[in-house]
């Protein structure tokens, strides 16, 4: 079989996905843990390699227990689409849509709630607050985080962890939420 650019992308399962139909792709854990662990957020702008997996795993940490497995896969389209900014995403046609094509097939196979219950989105917030004081060392004000309480950083993992450290602290958190 030859396989097109414009087919998609292959994962690292083998599996093609393909962006305008993600409904035809059976996704391994790993097809969106290594992209995570490997891409930063902020579009890699920081001091230190600070992982969208890491984000992840400290997101499912600051909700209640029952959210904590949506909370790890809440940026899961990040895995496919990268740590595109906010305010880039906003001025491409179409990729909320995407994302959100993306999200709901991946609610579908890994079982987490989608679209995000108002907690999770909140403990995104706050995870934001907190990489843009404490990593990436950004004191300015933004609007966003405009009521937006300090979490308590007791079981969050801010320390600079390489690809693999991220890879793998996501990986025990899905299995010890998945058990």
């Amino acid at each position: 079989m030859t396989i097109q650019l414009s087919d998609g992308i292959a994962l690292l399962s083998g599996v093609m996905f393909d962006y305008a139909r993600p409904s035809n792709t059976s996704f391994a854990i790993e097809d969106i843990a290594r992209p995570l662990a490997n891409n930063c957020r902020f579009a890699g702008h920081l001091p230190w390699h600070y992982s969208i997996a890491q984000h992840a795993v400290n997101v499912s940490m600051l909700v209640p227990r029952e959210l904590a497995f949506t909370g790890l896969f809440h940026d899961t389209s990040e895995a496919l689409t990268n740590d595109i900014t906010t305010p880039l995403k906003q001025v491409i046609p179409g990729f909320k849509d995407l994302e959100v094509s993306i999200e709901t097939e991946m609610a579908r196979q890994f079982g987490f709630q989608f679209p995000l219950p108002p907690e999770v989105k909140y403990a995104d917030l706050q995870m934001l607050k907190v990489e843009k004081e404490l990593i990436k060392q950004d004191f300015s004000d933004w609007e966003v985080l405009h009521g937006v309480e300090d979490p308590r950083l007791d079981d969050l993992c801010l320390d600079p962890l390489n690809p693999d450290q991220a890879y793998q602290l996501f990986m025990e958190r899905f299995y010890e939420l998945a058990a």
